[in-house]
């Protein structure tokens, strides 16, 4: 049963020759374009003059959100009090979005409509979740993570990887045969991108972006695609990704990538690409956004994080099995997930950057600075790591045993970098018995 109908306001703030200010208008359809007039005023798409949009406000249906998705790359938007944004942001009921060189500013509001006896019931089941969340946290009070030591995880030295691209190709797939579309683009920078890890299972872990390095990129979009370089693996992507968003026929465009695994010792040990059965790429939490400079449409495939969205890093992971040697990192249970507090001590473990000449891996302590939640979300940590950690393991000590709850994935922009984020090796879904299980 549904309850809640999904609508918002905008209220201007400002007064143009077409909307009042203070006067909301309300919008139930789930998303909502926002242009300019012949007198640049912020309107919205009604009247005689076709809008040039400077904005989309969409519905993100999967996690129920609002999201502001820019269209402009002449025009700057802001939401006040979080900063520019680059092509996408998560809205909040109260925020202002106000536009580069313009008087009208919009206040958004997010509605929810019920009938009264929805209310009612809601209410009541409002209660009765308190009550149970209640029973669970005084079930789960005192039951945190034990003390982790540098001593717990250098014997896991031979289970971590180095990780590195070597090169790009963008393809054609037509009726099963590859076309090479541009010279292969080879990767000639000497520090390793990333870290890697071996399980228990015999999975080799490590974050998406080590290997699809694009994913996560802010675009400038104040420069024309036109003008990126024809070698530019962002310009490559976004081909890719408008292709595949335009094209109704068999044909699909891809960029693969091959990449090369290093041991502790600096030595080769593998090599995949991307369009090997056995490497497994977390998309369920990517965002495809439209993109347009008033000339062409393009799409765009990223997962990197939105104001308010902490859950769009869940996408940055990936995974290899079917690997005969086995590692000596665990990953954790559900039960290990529960045991995961605010205040619980971490071990981050990663081949920095700083290390690449000497392929010396470092462990660094953490702790956990947001509570956990009981869904899927994205681990929010504080470390002292940098560049190289990147697909490392987190690690935990819960009764007596080390595991891993999580992968690094990136630096929180929007708090100077206090924060860090791993992904949930929950995200991990291991084939057993020829299927997938959660």
């Amino acid at each position: 049963m549904n309850v809640r109908v999904p609508a918002f306001a905008l209220t201007p703030k400002g007064e143009s020759s077409y909307h009042r200010s203070g006067k909301a208008i309300v919008l139930t359809t789930g998303s909502a374009n926002i242009g300019e007039s012949a007198d640049c005023d912020v309107r919205y798409p009604a009247g005689d003059l076709p809008p040039e949009y400077y904005a989309s406000i969409i519905r993100d249906a999967e996690r129920q959100r609002w999201l502001l998705v820019r269209r402009s790359q002449h025009v700057g938007i802001s939401i006040e009090g979080k900063g520019d944004i680059g092509y996408a942001c998560g809205l909040g009921s109260g925020d202002v979005i106000r536009f580069e060189g313009q008087q009208m500013a919009l206040l958004f509001q997010e509605h929810v409509k019920r009938d009264a006896w929805q209310v009612r019931l809601w209410a009541l089941l409002t209660i009765a979740c308190g009550l149970l969340l209640l029973a669970g946290l005084w079930a789960l009070a005192g039951r945190r993570s034990d003390p982790i030591g540098i001593d717990d995880v250098t014997p896991l030295e031979a289970s971590l990887y180095i990780i590195k691209a070597d090169s790009v190709k963008q393809l054609l797939t037509a009726r099963g045969e590859d076309t090479l579309l541009r010279p292969t683009k080879v990767l000639t920078a000497e520090a390793p991108t990333g870290t890697a890890f071996m399980t228990t299972d015999g999975v080799l872990v490590t974050a998406r972006h080590c290997v699809e390095y694009w994913i996560g990129t802010a675009l400038n979009l104040t420069q024309r695609f036109s003008r990126l370089a024809d070698d530019d693996i962002v310009k490559w992507a976004i081909e890719a990704e408008t292709f595949n968003q335009a094209q109704h026929t068999d044909s699909t465009m891809q960029l693969r990538v091959y990449f090369s695994i290093y041991d502790f010792m600096g030595e080769p040990k593998y090599t995949f690409s991307t369009a090997d059965p056995r490497v497994h790429i977390n998309t369920a939490h990517d965002g495809i956004f439209q993109l347009a400079d008033f000339n062409s449409d393009y799409y765009w495939r990223t997962i990197r994080p939105y104001f308010q969205d902490s859950q769009m890093e869940l996408g940055d992971i990936m995974w290899i099995d079917g690997f005969d040697e086995k590692g000596q990192i665990a990953l954790a249970t559900d039960a290990d997930f529960l045991s995961l507090a605010k205040g619980s001590r971490l071990m981050i473990c990663g081949y920095p950057i700083t290390n690449a000449s000497t392929r010396q891996a470092t462990f660094s302590e953490g702790v956990i600075k947001h509570e956990p939640q009981p869904a899927a979300e994205n681990l929010v940590f504080e470390s002292n790591i940098n560049h190289g950690f990147s697909g490392g393991p987190v690690l935990t000590k819960t009764s007596g045993a080390i595991v891993a709850v999580g992968v690094v994935s990136r630096v929180d922009s929007v708090s100077s970098g206090i924060f860090k984020h791993a992904v949930p090796t929950s995200e991990i879904k291991i084939k057993e018995g020829g299927q997938d299980y959660d």
